[in-house]
């Protein structure tokens, strides 16, 4: 049996979000899994953020039931205490003396960025750290925003895949996001510089049941993208007319074998009432998320660790057809991610 860190091999070697800025406090360590690995994040003494094993080098005691102090982790059980490095810096059974030795656990690098904190999970040097994906609108001037936190039993491919994925919302979602109405949608997919670009032709379309009379009051045409970021990004765009736009984010983190935490960015612009409206809005958007949990659970139902899906596609497809194929050459290490280029038009009926 394969685990997912032998199955995505390459995919490995990228930069995933471990938690939200401010799940992780300057007093108290915590404890997130990413790729199986076992990881405690703490802040040091000017809260810039580290990440090592989650395992004492002493008797492997979690270092995440441990605490802070003056900016260094110390063990819960024999108080060995870490720098922001993971050096051993005291041992209190060896008394007042110097640390005999240089002791090190395993650290990982870290990047804290608007809101979110990434760590490097490769196991060579980090690469591209300024270049970490940013939000969109992150808090400009108009904009509402704000990060939700999901579990998920499903791995990367195809909750990237139910995320961009027009056809499903009249299924899942009836009532929430749209209803069936057999509208015929031409859609552009394509794929340049490790991204596939959906782009749909659906103008008199509209976005949520519920939420239209925010979002769209005027009945304005809708302007609706796609975007597959390489290896495990997707944004959702949704704009109507000049002064309404709304942006779904999100950022999917391997846990383990068919579970992941996907980090939800949602930015929207709505002139003067933005702001009130964000309770009602998040309570929207919880709903619709909490339904692709449950459609990911049915999916995983019949996903096996040993052996690839066959799935079967229609046209209606291409975005998930070429989705797979980068993240298929991305466990390779191919080169191809960044240099394919590939243009499709179709049509599909909502």
């Amino acid at each position: 049996m394969s685990n997912l860190r032998q199955r995505d091999g390459k995919l490995i070697e990228n930069w995933y979000i471990a938690c939200k800025s401010e799940e992780l406090s300057s007093s108290k360590p915590i404890k997130r899994t990413i790729y199986d690995v076992e990881l405690v994040l703490f802040r040091n003494e000017l809260g810039t953020v580290s990440a090592l094993e989650d395992r004492c080098l002493h008797r492997y005691a979690q270092l995440s039931q441990g605490e802070v102090r003056n900016g260094q982790l110390v063990c819960p059980y024999h108080s060995w205490t870490y720098n922001a490095d993971g050096v051993v810096c005291r041992v209190p059974s060896e008394g007042d003396q110097q640390v005999r030795g240089k002791r090190c656990a395993r650290s990982f690098p870290c990047v804290e960025k608007e809101g979110a904190i990434w760590v490097w999970m490769g196991e060579g040097e980090a690469t591209d750290s300024p270049n970490i994906w940013s939000w969109p609108f992150y808090k400009e001037k108009g904009w509402v925003s704000y990060i939700m936190v999901t579990d998920f039993n499903n791995e990367v491919t195809n909750l990237v895949e139910n995320f961009m994925d027009v056809p499903h919302t009249v299924s899942v979602h009836k009532g929430w996001f749209r209803n069936e109405s057999q509208k015929k949608v031409p859609f552009t997919t394509e794929t340049k510089d490790a991204q596939v670009l959906v782009t749909y032709d659906q103008p008199d379309d509209s976005i949520g049941v519920l939420i239209k009379p925010l979002l769209n009051p005027s009945s304005a045409p809708m302007e609706h993208t796609d975007c597959f970021i390489f290896p495990n990004i997707t944004r959702v765009d949704y704009k109507f007319g000049p002064r309404f736009q709304y942006v779904i984010n999100s950022q999917c983190t391997p846990v383990s074998s068919f579970k992941s935490r996907v980090y939800t960015y949602i930015a929207y612009k709505i002139p003067v009432v933005g702001p009130i409206l964000k309770p009602f809005i998040e309570y929207y958007t919880r709903q619709v998320i909490e339904q692709d949990v449950w459609i990911m659970d049915v999916q995983r139902a019949n996903l096996s660790e040993d052996e690839e899906p066959r799935f079967q596609s229609t046209p209606a497809d291409e975005p998930h057809m070429q989705i797979e194929r980068l993240r298929s050459w991305g466990i390779k290490g191919d080169e191809q991610v960044f240099t394919h280029t590939k243009k499709v038009d179709g049509v599909m009926w909502i």
